[in-house]
């Protein structure tokens, strides 16, 4: 086989391996493509300071007249309310609890100790943590993205007292676009789309 040859194959096959590593680079990021038993994805939950959803984790619905104890969660833009204490706006009326557990959401098999369990109290915090820092579910990262920390699932007792949550946020943004390149101007109009995955039990059962 000549020199030629060779370096012409040598350059062909470099030219694929560079090919297939930028197609690697742009893989969007995506939900988990087999989800366990007993566990609801939702994508692209529009959550801003004006649509404020409110969330039922039994039926996995957006509530459309929340009262009473027939919502668990509120999505306020980054902010989450849950339905129990003090705190107004909205004005809870559940005896929902919870609690951020640092503890990959996969690891999570039983029910936390519910005593360490919390409310959106007024004379103390809200339950899942007030903005970012390491109280809540996201850091901002240096382009001021709204970035869900890996090592962190939400933890909830729904406001009817009959079932338990474990709750990880996937992506604040419409469609988990892949962040690379985009800058804080760029992906406005895509942010407050909250892409999340969690599982609900009641007394008695187990995560999986």
């Amino acid at each position: 086989m000549s020199i030629y040859y060779l370096s012409r194959l040598s350059k062909a096959f470099l030219c694929c391996l560079l090919l297939f590593g930028s197609c690697k680079k742009e893989d969007k990021p995506t939900v988990p493509p087999d989800p366990i038993q007993g566990e609801k994805v939702i994508r692209n939950l529009k959550a801003d300071y004006m649509t404020k959803p409110y969330f039922k984790f039994s039926t996995g619905e957006v509530v459309k007249k929340p009262g009473a104890d027939n919502w668990d969660i509120c999505f306020e833009h980054a902010q989450l309310k849950i339905n129990g204490g003090t705190m107004l706006n909205p004005v809870r009326t559940g005896n929902a609890k919870a609690i951020i557990v640092h503890t990959a959401y996969q690891n999570i098999k039983d029910i936390p100790n519910l005593s360490d369990l919390k409310q959106d109290d007024g004379r103390t915090d809200f339950a899942l943590g007030y903005r970012s820092g390491g109280k809540t579910w996201y850091f901002m990262d240096e382009n001021n993205f709204y970035m869900p920390y890996p090592e962190k699932t939400m933890f909830i007792q729904t406001a009817d007292k009959k079932g338990f949550v474990k709750l990880q946020i996937l992506s604040f943004y419409r469609d988990m676009p892949n962040l690379k390149g985009e800058t804080y101007e760029s992906i406005s109009t895509r942010a407050g789309f909250f892409t999340f995955r969690y599982q609900y039990i009641e007394k008695g059962q187990r995560f999986h």
